[in-house]
């Protein structure tokens, strides 16, 4: 015969109380490294879309913060998912080092913009441009966009220097400039940007001439 539980007489009504439930509460989701790592995943895909790569940087910005706010608060017992925070981190690192290569380094991927100026023209581009300098006295010519420049000597003559490019599409900023050779000579200088034989900017002085054209 099985003796009788003695917590049994001891209890109300004979009944045993249940146990308390002792399992450790589930942690919260990272939401901010689940966002982080989207934002991440976003900057990557923004990296590659012609002329709009700029894009990229604010979002794997945006991302690297909360990834690393995010770590912090796994590592704090605060939230769970490190993993997923920390993969947010490394994921936005490599899109803002990829947006910043495809931005200075496009042929590294072969995708270069659309709107592109090459020097010297591509065959097969839809737009030509002509660059034209004329100084008596000579002067130093920068030629290109606002971020890719070419530096030439125009000699001292009365005839035209002239530089070529050509893009397709996009909405290329072009820059002319040119200065006098020698500050002590007086000079007229004169610099003019024609796309297909239209004149987009120009511009003269005694010492130094920029033209600028947003063109497209």
């Amino acid at each position: 015969m099985i003796p009788p539980d003695p917590r049994l007489a001891a209890a109300p009504g004979g009944v045993l109380p249940t146990p308390p439930d002792r399992t450790p509460p589930k942690p919260k989701p990272n939401v901010l490294g689940i966002v982080g790592l989207v934002l991440g995943l976003a900057a990557i895909a923004a990296a590659f879309v012609p002329d709009y790569g700029f894009v990229a940087w604010p979002l794997a910005g945006v991302g690297l913060v909360l990834g690393i706010v995010g770590t912090v608060q796994a590592t704090r017992g605060k939230a769970g998912g490190r993993g997923i925070a920390v993969t947010a981190v490394i994921v936005t690192v490599i899109a803002a080092l990829l947006s910043a290569t495809m931005i200075l380094f496009p042929s590294v991927f072969g995708t270069s913009s659309a709107g592109d100026l090459h020097i010297p023209p591509a065959p097969g581009d839809e737009h030509n441009v002509d660059f034209v300098v004329t100084s008596a006295g000579g002067a130093t010519v920068r030629y290109g966009t606002l971020n890719d420049q070419r530096t030439e000597a125009a000699p001292a003559s009365t005839d035209q220097w002239h530089g070529h490019g050509s893009f397709s599409g996009g909405t290329p900023i072009l820059s002319l400039t040119a200065d006098t050779a020698n500050a002590s000579v007086a000079n007229q200088i004169s610099c003019t940007i024609l796309v297909d034989g239209t004149t987009v900017a120009d511009n003269s002085g005694s010492t130094i001439a920029l033209c600028t054209a947003n063109v497209g």
